[in-house]
């Protein structure tokens, strides 16, 4: 059977719609499913006959474990044309799962990613896509909101990590995912170097979205919201040419302002969010290698063992490949020009 799709479900410790989503995207056309687990303790013994799982190799995070799963499919000699990242608390509407394969196939091939409409359990609009960190677009969220950020500058917009399509030589070719991080950040740094490659994002309409609960997979733990921060100052050390060094200074206040304005409001519990989190910012510049979720209960494997179980050797354009992007741009007028480049 013809595999166009690869679908890699990341999973710790499952969620109670993850049964479904796998039935779901196991229905889907020309589609493979793997499940990374990287809870050592969970087992899934009754899943769909077509879902390969993925485990024993501990808690390697978001990044690295789609990593793995690209390489057992490369090793079971599966050559997909996409690869749909989807987190374990996704799911799927039918009318959106049947959509899908014929979406990324009308995708035009000058397409790198595709984005999807997210949407809360109630049918409200959820957080499907943010910009990329820059001192400009950090001070306009602060005071005007994440939306508005991505209105301003749509060239700079990309999708959250919980589901979105990537084309697997793109993939390849970025190398992957960075596993040096270990949560958050990590599709944010994959699209800060499509961005620099000249890749281009589309967007599904809004009428193929997807449901996201979110935060089911790792609830409210104090020592995640600081791992955000030090995923930050991972982000901030290895795109500081994109950056700059006062990133990091204005993220520092913005979070402050966060917690600030929260507290103002009784939201004590937000305000102890965005105060963690800057500690972890904290922390993180001035203790790089400090990994504190290893001796935790999550139990995350070192970012030594992740490179070396997650790295994906980056794949060198063909000069067919350069060739047909240079076809794709005089049919264009220009690069970018149908669409957005990112």
């Amino acid at each position: 059977m013809m595999h166009r799709l690869l679908a890699v479900v990341v999973s710790h410790g499952g969620s109670t719609s993850l049964y479904r989503l796998l039935t779901t995207l196991d229905a889907m056309a020309e589609c493979r499913v793997f499940l990374v687990e990287n809870d050592g303790k969970s087992r899934h013994d009754a899943l769909p006959d077509g879902v390969r799982v993925v485990q024993g190799h501990g808690n390697v995070g978001y990044g690295t474990a789609v990593n793995l799963a690209v390489r057992r499919a490369l090793e079971d000699g599966l050559r997909p044309e996409w690869i749909l990242v989807v987190n374990s608390d996704v799911t799927v509407p039918a009318d959106t799962a049947t959509m899908i394969p014929k979406l990324l196939a009308w995708a035009p091939s000058s397409a790198d990613v595709v984005g999807f409409p997210i949407r809360g359990t109630a049918g409200e609009r959820g957080r499907a896509s943010a910009v990329l960190p820059r001192p400009r677009t950090n001070a306009y969220t602060a005071v005007r909101g994440e939306i508005a950020a991505v209105e301003r500058w749509p060239e700079l917009r990309y999708p959250v990590g919980a589901f979105f399509a990537v084309r697997s030589e793109i993939f390849l070719r970025l190398g992957g995912f960075d596993p040096s991080y270990w949560m958050y950040y990590e599709e944010t740094d994959l699209f800060a170097r499509l961005h620099a490659a000249g890749g281009r994002i589309v967007w599904a309409d809004d009428a193929w979205p997807v449901v996201h609960v979110g935060g089911e997979t790792v609830g409210r733990s104090g020592l995640l919201y600081a791992e955000l921060g030090r995923s930050a100052a991972t982000y901030a050390r290895r795109h500081r040419h994109d950056v700059g060094r006062s990133w990091t200074a204005v993220h520092a206040a913005q979070l402050t302002v966060l917690a600030a304005r929260k507290l103002a409001v009784g939201r004590s519990h937000d305000a102890l969010r965005a105060v963690r989190i800057l500690s972890g910012l904290v922390s993180g510049l001035a203790r790089p290698g400090w990994e504190p979720a290893v001796s935790s209960r999550w139990h995350a494997v070192p970012a030594e063992t992740r490179l070396r179980l997650g790295h994906l050797r980056p794949v060198p354009r063909t000069p067919r490949q350069r060739q047909d992007d240079l076809i794709d741009d005089l049919a264009d007028g220009s690069p970018g020009s149908s669409g957005q480049r990112t």
